[in-house]
């Protein structure tokens, strides 16, 4: 495979890589938090590319030309020094890494709502219309105007390269030179592949450059003001969804706090109440549980004030122009519920939102752009790639994750189909026949109430599972939100989960049942659906769908239909396979880390039907013998006189906290002694019963760090 094109977002948060080929298809992306397991990680893309150019056979040398953005800086100058920085270890090792700075490979950069822009453009289902790009932060004005062909920054396109269309705004139309002025919303008119700028708003920097992320949270943008709100009622700036998931309970948790405005528009003259910012109490509180109706009212005022801000915008810049269709994207298009509002309110004929567009899609903007530039008469494609464009678990892959996994799992053959092919249209006829067995398998739990752990083929490239790194579960019991939240996915309880419906039928389910394939935008749940699905429609009414076509994923498609003959329910519980903290599991490894540390009930790992190897009953309590994890560790704090105040132990890449008993029984564990015969010898020793004794037992066996196996 000759004339790639890698795309990168690089060095910022949501690092990752996108390969194009020379046909302009793309071939695969892969954001780099699904190989660290570190959601959002930034920084350097070795690891990424090493991982794209393996799975699609090829090498640096098949790289014709990288088309980078970094939203925070320049990368050249930044790479220039990485050599002194690494050796005084300011950055890993691995930015020095050839698969991060691609020696011998043509280089460009791209400003950063225009490699937005670019992740759209040639896959919209129009030839013309409008894309607004709005997120938290993008490139600076200087960067952005700053020509550097033939210089030491090196080959660069930004916003300045773009013409302005008529009637073209800029707010501020005259910039101050005191300050650093950064992207804030960008509208773009295209017609075919030409662009040209139709508003674009900067917003001033007013924190030290030393912060994370450049202090975007003391920005103006509509993505930074809504994300200082995330930081402030969960400590974390990229959580935005929490606080989408939050706003609505304000009717039952703030209901005693009147509204208030964080945001009045309009988005031109936006104005952003910081005094109420800074005088929110309860910084950083929602986990400690403190004042949690003041930040629930402020979740849902900035939702609100989201929504009516971003609407009043779009409404008018439909009548301004004329066009008909819409393309969002950048940080904010990920709030679907603004999404729903602008869909239904806004005017436009058509409003789509891709599968990618945070800042992992920014690399497949990049990589777009630089198939325009390698083929610049070439024609849009005009549609849509399948979003499964991640890695795919070989048979190697899946058996040695099972093998590792042995002691604790109980493995089935569910079919003979083997691992989903990838093929570029999806698998075809006689596949999905054979890989029935899966199918039913699933159907049958779900059915009964299990939670169902489904990796299929690809991963999912975005934050949505679509359905190839799910956990799905029967939208018809309500017990099941608790259960998902805390037992499966250790999160807040608070949070929706959103249902994967057959197209066909979401019209009958949902007031509005326009295609939404990526569970871009929410809707309401009709009265004669509301009370049947419970676990799937949020505390407002709301659920944000997947609808699947027979032609999106027929694999999938053919599970839910399943289901639906089981219980007469076209949809499922579709929710990302991961737990709090973590992205999209990628990995066969990854899933069963999943799995067993969840409540999950049953994993479909391609053609295997994986369920957890019981704790042994007690009538075989006198054969089993409980053999140590051989790879664990333990760390001891023992106070002055010598008395263990905290244990944490790690296995498996997991570390938790644990108790001096606990620690106790692990290390009496000596491979040899049977399980009956060990707990006899440790209750002359330590207190407590021989039930409590064989609840640690339990409990070390469910984090694998114990195994039974049978006695000599």
């Amino acid at each position: 495979m000759t004339g790639l094109v890698l795309g990168l977002n690089q060095y910022a948060h949501s690092a990752a890589a996108c390969l194009v080929d020379g046909d302009g298809r793309v071939v695969s992306a892969l954001a780099r938090e699904r190989l660290t397991r570190k959601k959002h990680d930034g920084g350097d893309v070795a690891a990424v590319v090493e991982e794209l150019l393996d799975r699609a056979g090829a090498t640096l040398a098949d790289v014709e030309l990288a088309v980078a953005n970094c939203h925070l800086f320049r990368i050249r100058p930044f790479e220039r020094d990485l050599p002194w920085a690494a050796a005084l270890h300011q950055v890993p090792g691995t930015y020095l890494d050839p698969a991060n700075l691609l020696p011998g490979v043509d280089r460009h950069e791209l400003s950063h709502h225009l490699a937005h822009a670019w992740s759209v453009l040639p896959h919209l289902p129009f030839d013309r219309g409008l894309i607004v790009v709005a997120d938290g932060i993008g490139s600076t004005w200087a960067d952005v105007h700053r020509r550097s062909d033939g210089s030491e920054l090196g080959p660069y396109t930004s916003d300045a390269d773009v013409p302005d269309g008529a009637g073209f705004r800029e707010v501020p139309d005259r910039l101050p030179d005191d300050a650093t002025w950064r992207e804030a919303e960008t509208v773009y008119r295209f017609e075919g592949l030409r662009l040209e700028r139709v508003f674009k708003r900067w917003t001033r920097e007013r924190s030290p450059v030393l912060l994370h992320n450049y202090g975007f949270e003391n920005m103006d943008s509509l993505g930074a003001v809504y994300s200082r709100v995330a930081s402030h009622v969960f400590g974390d700036w990229n959580v935005c969804g929490k606080v989408m998931g939050l706003a609505p309970w304000a009717e039952r948790w703030g209901a005693e706090r009147a509204p208030r405005p964080v945001m009045r528009g309009p988005l031109e003259a936006l104005e952003v109440d910081r005094e109420r910012l800074r005088a929110e109490p309860a910084p950083n509180g929602w986990y400690a549980g403190a004042d949690r109706a003041a930040h629930t009212r402020l979740a849902a005022d900035v939702q609100r004030d989201l929504e009516d801000v971003l609407l009043d915008f779009l409404t008018r810049l439909r009548e301004e122009t004329g066009e008909s269709h819409l393309a969002l994207v950048g940080g904010v298009a990920l709030n679907s519920t603004a999404n729903g509002r602008v869909a239904r309110e806004a005017g436009f004929a058509q409003v789509v939102v891709p599968p990618w567009p945070g800042d992992d899609g920014v690399a497949v903007g990049c990589a777009l752009f630089g198939h325009h530039l390698r083929a610049p008469d070439a024609a849009a494609a005009r549609r849509w790639p399948a979003p499964y464009l991640g890695t795919a678990a070989t048979p190697a892959d899946l058996d040695e994750a099972l093998a590792d996994a042995a002691p604790w799992v109980e493995v089935l053959r569910a079919d003979g189909a083997g691992p989903a092919p990838q093929e570029p249209h999806g698998p075809g006829a006689a596949w999905l026949a054979a890989a029935r067995g899966r199918v039913e398998r699933a159907a049958d739990a779900l059915a009964r109430g299990e939670v169902v752990g489904w990796f299929q083929g690809r991963s999912e490239f975005g934050p949505r599972a679509l359905g190839h790194r799910s956990i799905l579960a029967t939208p018809a019991d309500p017990g099941m939100v608790e259960r998902v939240n805390t037992a499966v996915k250790k999160r807040e309880t608070f949070r929706p989960f959103a249902p994967t419906v057959l197209a066909e039928r979401a019209g009958e389910v949902f007031e509005d049942g326009a295609p939404s394939p990526w569970m871009s935008r929410t809707v309401r749940a009709t009265a004669a659906w509301r009370d049947r699905i419970p676990a799937v429609v949020h505390v407002d009414g709301t659920a944000r769908p997947q609808t699947l076509a027979p032609a999106d994923e027929p694999l999938f498609r053919a599970l839910v239909e399943a289901f639906e003959e089981r219980t007469g329910l076209p949809l499922v519980l579709n929710t990302s396979f991961n737990v709090r903290g973590e992205p999209l599991v990628e990995s066969p490894a990854d899933a069963l880390r999943v799995f067993l540390a969840g409540d999950l009930d049953l994993l479909v790992l391609e053609d295997r039907a994986v369920r957890r190897r019981p704790f042994p009953p007690p009538e075989e309590h006198a054969d089993r013998v409980p053999v140590p994890h051989a790879g664990y560790r333990a760390e001891v704090v023992t106070d002055a006189d010598g008395d263990v105040v905290a244990v944490t132990l790690s296995a498996h890449g997991d570390t938790f906290e644990a108790d001096a008993l606990q620690l106790a029984v692990l290390e009496a564990c000596d491979g040899r002694t049977p399980l009956a015969a060990l707990a006899t010898e440790l209750l002359e020793e330590l207190e407590g019963s021989r039930d409590e004794l064989l609840h640690v037992f339990r409990g070390l066996h469910r984090r694998r760090l114990l195994s039974f196996e049978p006695g000599a």
